[in-house]
């Protein structure tokens, strides 16, 4: 039985022996499937198995169009699959799928001088693409500007920005979008006749903040540049309790008007759209 037993175990180890050789000596590619961006070059690796390394291999591809062979160099043309089939005597084949995939743009930027007209001019702006090698083509807009005047200048199919109109403070925005990847947008920031707002604070004389019905408080504006005091515009969160009079005064309602005491939030907005609030309490 022992005897039978070591046969047994004897024959076993050779098949085992002959499955791993086997398994180590079939002709394949090394990769089942290899992925290319649009222009970039892969060398295909066989496994020769029982072959010679010397053999002469014969590629042939699935597909034209897709990629290109030189010997075992390809390089992806265009998105899409095609499978690549190498043989040496005609009768073994190995196959290698290549996938080309599109390089996408991870970052784009607009390029100018500067971002202020003080009066008519123009300006050649650029845009900077990453990576680098992908299309800087964009399509150049101007987005519809809710401060000032949104046809104060105009852009060409080159990127040249145009101010005609001078006259009215105004903030543009430029807008540059990606022919190669139409998803690919970017938006830059330009003023007409005033700098852009840096800061802007409101406050109260004596820095107050309370009032009682029917009473009133003068406001404080600053801002930087301080032509941002200009075109200043004030609102209320609740203009039935608390509003700016003629006189650009917080005015507070009367005492029949008021059920409670409550706290009103008045904001200022520069022309260029920064803003800074105050909270005020308004007594009953």
């Amino acid at each position: 039985m022992k005897k039978i037993k070591l046969i047994l175990l004897l024959i076993l180890s050779i098949i085992l022996v002959g499955c791993a050789k086997s398994d180590i000596e079939v002709f394949r590619f090394a990769n089942h499937e290899i992925e290319l961006k649009v222009g970039e070059e892969a060398i295909l690796s066989l496994i020769y198995g029982e072959y010679s390394e010397d053999s002469e291999v014969k590629y042939t591809l699935s597909e034209e169009g897709i990629i290109s062979l030189n010997g075992n160099i390809v390089t992806g043309l265009q998105v899409g699959k095609a499978t690549v089939h190498a043989t040496i005597d005609g009768i073994k084949y190995a196959n290698v799928v290549v996938k080309v995939v599109q390089e996408q743009i991870s970052l784009i930027k607009i390029n100018s001088e500067g971002n202020f007209f003080q009066q008519e001019g123009s300006m050649q702006l650029s845009v900077s693409v990453f990576p680098e090698n992908l299309s800087h083509d964009v399509i150049w807009s101007i987005e519809d500007s809710q401060w000032g005047n949104a046809n104060a200048a105009e852009i060409d199919e080159e990127g040249l920005l145009i101010v005609n109109d001078a006259t009215t403070p105004t903030k543009l925005i430029v807008v540059a979008q990606s022919k190669f990847d139409p998803n690919m947008r970017c938006k830059k920031a330009f003023y007409i006749k005033y700098r852009p707002t840096e800061t802007i604070i409101i406050s109260t004389v004596n820095n107050i903040t309370q009032v009682s019905a029917d009473g009133t408080l003068e406001l404080k504006i600053s801002a930087y540049p301080e032509s941002s005091t200009e075109n200043i515009k004030i609102e209320s969160s609740k203009p039935s309790l608390l509003w700016l009079d003629e006189s650009n005064k917080l005015k507070a309602a009367k005492k029949d008007d008021i059920q409670k005491t409550e706290i009103v939030i008045i904001t200022c907005t520069s022309w260029d759209g920064v803003k800074s609030s105050i909270r005020i309490m308004v007594k009953k």
